[in-house]
């Protein structure tokens, strides 16, 4: 046999004989390389689909730890915001209260802020958590009647028994569920495509009242439903970059002008045009007059709850009148009433 030839098998030998070796040697270093860093390969459970933040921090849950949790299993219907009745159907999830306690709880002085990946979100008290505090309607004539079962507040996952379609509502939603198909409550609460839970310090109740040709109140909670980015919600940016956040004045003015309360034609376009005054009104009762004139043409001024983000500093809490074409002086703050001076 050749040199060449010889030399050659020992060395393939020699590699056949040292390869295990070399594997453990090799694995070993490789687990001490990366002792604590984060595993880059998907996750058996999937991604994440919910974010929790509460007094002990952030978790983030998969489907899989939402399944792995105690499960609810109810009916649950609504009345939306034009009226139409949504019969109960069944939904199965987690009761809202489970999920708080995984970051700390939810105690009196907390609100559950639940958020929609569009930016859409509600926030519920602790007695609607935890004792089903909500107005119901009968599924037959959308009167309202008092809840003949227990309410429970559930991130669902499942609708008839089949997970949540992620394109319609899914895939988690929050709704207001009873064991039995009974009671429908208002739509506004049942977010859809829900991915982020936040528990904190619950904000003070308010409402604007409303006065025209019909009365009519708008609620902190219909307030943040109406002014969501997916619904109604608008931005002003001042002439100091400073964005405000709210709805246009123009859709609280259309909610009173006439007996047409939803939809582009609730705001009476030809009667404003014409002109009457809109008294806007402060908590110390200061009173800025604006004409439905220039409500008409300037539509970008806002009840604002929002600046920057976040909700108004106590000298301006809860409402501002915002908006372009207003005198520093005109922009009051604390609102708490609109008077819409309808024409006989």
């Amino acid at each position: 046999m050749s040199c060449q030839r010889l030399m050659c098998r020992v060395t393939i030998l020699a590699i056949a004989v040292l390869a295990p070796l070399l594997v453990v040697v090799v694995g070993c270093g490789s687990d001490a390389d990366t002792a604590g860093a984060p595993d880059a390969s998907p996750s058996p459970a999937g991604p994440p689909v919910l974010t929790l933040i509460g007094d002990d921090g952030e978790k983030r849950l998969t489907m899989a730890d939402l399944r792995a949790l105690p499960a609810y299993e109810g009916w649950a219907g609504i009345k939306t915001s034009v009226g139409t009745l949504i019969a109960p159907v069944k939904y199965k999830g987690v009761a809202l209260a489970d999920l708080g306690k995984l970051v700390g709880g939810i105690t009196k002085e907390n609100g559950v802020t639940v958020l929609a990946k569009d930016g859409y979100g509600m926030t519920l008290s602790h007695e609607q958590v935890y004792d089903g505090d909500f107005v119901t309607f009968d599924p037959a004539t959308g009167e309202e009647e008092p809840a003949s079962y227990p309410l429970t507040v559930i991130l669902a996952y499942e609708r008839e028994g089949k997970p949540i379609d992620p394109e319609q509502e899914g895939p988690l939603r929050l709704q207001i569920a009873q064991p039995e198909p009974a009671q429908l409550v208002d739509g506004h609460w049942t977010v859809k495509w829900v991915d982020r839970v936040e528990v904190k310090a619950a904000t003070a109740d308010w409402s604007l009242v409303l006065k025209g040709a019909v009365d009519a109140q708008i609620t902190r909670e219909s307030y943040r439903s109406c002014s969501s980015p997916g619904c109604h919600g608008a931005v002003w940016a001042d002439a100091s970059g400073e964005l405000w956040q709210g709805i246009p004045l123009w859709r609280a003015v259309g909610l009173v002008d006439d007996q047409v309360k939803h939809d582009e034609g609730a705001f009476g376009r030809t009667l404003a045009k014409q002109g009457y005054p809109i008294e806007i009104r402060s908590e110390d009762g200061t009173t800025v007059t604006i004409s439905s004139k220039k409500l008409f043409s300037d539509q970008e001024i806002l009840l604002a709850a929002k600046l920057a983000g976040q909700e108004l500093p106590e000298e301006y809490f809860p409402l501002r009148l915002v908006g372009p074409g207003l005198k520093q002086s005109q922009m009051v703050g604390k609102v708490v009433k609109v008077v819409v001076r309808i024409p006989q």
